[in-house]
C-alpha cells in the first residue's frame, strides 16, 4: 500500500470537472490495487468497474458465502481470475494482497465494522450508501475517518451525472434557488426485505434524491416534514409512497414526491426534476438533456445551445465516474467529493423524514443530529473516537470545519 493514500487531505473537492480529462491525465500512472468486499449484486457491479477502469486493478474479492467471490471474480472480466486473491474478510485480503483500496458494498448493517477495520488499517475506503444502516453509526465513523486520517467516501452515484453536474453550474449562476422538486414513481415490486421494510422507498431511493439536490442547489436541510401512504394494492408493510417538504438553508424548499405503487407513466431512476431559482429555472426528466430557461430569449437559447454541446461527449457516470473521483482525489492529495462528513446530511435527510412520518410532525435536523450524537457516544467502544464525538460543539460544526 503507498504511504503517500491514506494522508489527511485539506480540501474539500467539487468532483471531477471532467472525468474523461482526469482518465488522460492519469494516464501513464499505475492503476491503484482494490479489494471489492461483498460478492452479491451490487458488489459484482462494482467487481465488473473496477476490472475495466484504466485507474483500477482488482486483486481481491471477499464474501462470507462460500463460492460467492469467485463468481463474482468469473463474472468481472478480468483477464486471469486465478490472478484475483479471495477471501472472507476483506480487510484482512487488503492487508495480504497489499491493495491501496478498500471497495464496500456490504449491507448495509456491515458498512460500520469493515469501514472501522479498514480505516484503522490505514486503508482508503470506498463504501456505498447508505453510509451504514443508522445515524448514530454514520457519525461513528465520521468520527473514526478523522481520529485515523484516512480518506472515507461514500458513492453517491446520481452527483456523478454530467446533466447533474450542469444544473449544479446552471443554480451557481442564477440562483440563489426558491422551489427544487424532484419526483419519481416507479411501480416495482421488491420481494425480499424491502418488502418488509417500514420505509422502502425512503431508505431505498430517497437518499439519491436528497444528496442530488443538496449538490445542484448548494444547500443544506433544515427541517423536515413528511408523509406516508401505503394503498390497499401495495406489496410493501410500509409505506412506498412519500411526500417530503425540506426547509434548506438560505430559505428555498426541496419537495421529494416518490412512490412504488402506481403503474403508467413511469420516470426514470433518477426522477423528474424543476428548480425555480431567481435568474432562471430548469427542468431534467431524469436522462435527456435538461431544458433551461431564463427571462431573456437570446440567453436562453445561448444557455440551451452550451449544455447541449457539454453533454454531447460521452464520459463515465454513475459509479465508472466516482471510483475515478476516488483515485483522483487520492493522488492528488484532497478530500474526495462524498467524503463522510459531506455525506452525513444527505443520509440525515432520509432519518428525518422516517422520522418525521413516525413521528406525525417536523423534524428539525440538528436535533436530530444531536439526538443521534447522544446515542452514538453511548454506544462507542473506542475511547479515542468517543472523546471526538464528545469533543464537537455540534455535528453541523463538525461537518462544517471539514
Amino acid at each position: 500500500m503507498s504511504s503517500d493514500l491514506h494522508v489527511a487531505a485539506s480540501s474539500t473537492s467539487e468532483a471531477v470537472a471532467d472525468p474523461n480529462a482526469a482518465l488522460a491525465n492519469s494516464a501513464g500512472q499505475a492503476p491503484l490495487r482494490a479489494v471489492v468486499v461483498g460478492a452479491g449484486g451490487m458488489g459484482r457491479w462494482w467487481a465488473r468497474v473496477i476490472a475495466s477502469s484504466p485507474v483500477t486493478e482488482l486483486v481481491g474479492v471477499a464474501d462470507l458465502v462460500e463460492g460467492m467471490p469467485a463468481e463474482s471474480i468469473a463474472q468481472s472480466g478480468v483477464e486471469d481470475p486465478s490472478a484475483v486473491a479471495i477471501g472472507t474478510d476483506g480487510v484482512d485480503l487488503a492487508l495480504e494482497v497489499g491493495a491501496d483500496i478498500l471497495i464496500n458494498p456490504t449491507v448495509p448493517v456491515a458498512h460500520h465494522p469493515v469501514t472501522v477495520k479498514a480505516l484503522h488499517a490505514g486503508i482508503p475506503v470506498l463504501g456505498e450508501k447508505p453510509v451504514t444502516e443508522t445515524l448514530p453509526e454514520a457519525l461513528s465513523l465520521m468520527a473514526h475517518a478523522e481520529l485515523t486520517g484516512v480518506p472515507f467516501m461514500v458513492s453517491q452515484s446520481r452527483r456523478f451525472f454530467p446533466q447533474v453536474r450542469e444544473l449544479r453550474r446552471f443554480v451557481a449562476e442564477h440562483g440563489p434557488t426558491v422551489l427544487t422538486s424532484a419526483f419519481f414513481s416507479l411501480f416495482h415490486e421488491h420481494t425480499g426485505f424491502r418488502a418488509e421494510q417500514q420505509h422502502p422507498l425512503l431508505r431505498d431511493m430517497g437518499i439519491h434524491a436528497f444528496d442530488t439536490a443538496r449538490y445542484i442547489t448548494g444547500t443544506d436541510p433544515v427541517a423536515v416534514t413528511a408523509h406516508g401512504a401505503n394503498p390497499a394494492w401495495s406489496v410493501y408493510a410500509g409505506d412506498a409512497t412519500v411526500t417530503c417538504t425540506f426547509e434548506m438553508t438560505g430559505g428555498s424548499l426541496f419537495v421529494y414526491n416518490g412512490t412504488w405503487n402506481p403503474r403508467g407513466l413511469p420516470t426514470y431512476w433518477n426522477s423528474e426534476w424543476r428548480i425555480g431559482a431567481e435568474h432562471g429555472s430548469a427542468t431534467w426528466d431524469g436522462t435527456g438533456v435538461p431544458v433551461l430557461g431564463t427571462e431573456d430569449e437570446d440567453r436562453t437559447r445561448d444557455l440551451q445551445r452550451a449544455i447541449e454541446q457539454a453533454l454531447d461527449t460521452p464520459e463515465p457516470d454513475q459509479i465508472d465516474a466516482s471510483i475515478i473521483e476516488f483515485v483522483t482525489s487520492l493522488r492528488e492529495g484532497r478530500t474526495p467529493m462524498c467524503e463522510v462528513h459531506e455525506n452525513i446530511l444527505s443520509f440525515a435527510m432520509v432519518e428525518a423524514a422516517v422520522a418525521s412520518i413516525d413521528r406525525g410532525s417536523r423534524v428539525v435536523i440538528d436535533e436530530l443530529l444531536e439526538e443521534a450524537r447522544g446515542q452514538a457516544i453511548a454506544a462507542e467502544t473506542d475511547a479515542d473516537a468517543r472523546e471526538i464525538l464528545q469533543g464537537w460543539g455540534s455535528v453541523r460544526e463538525a461537518i462544517e470545519r471539514r
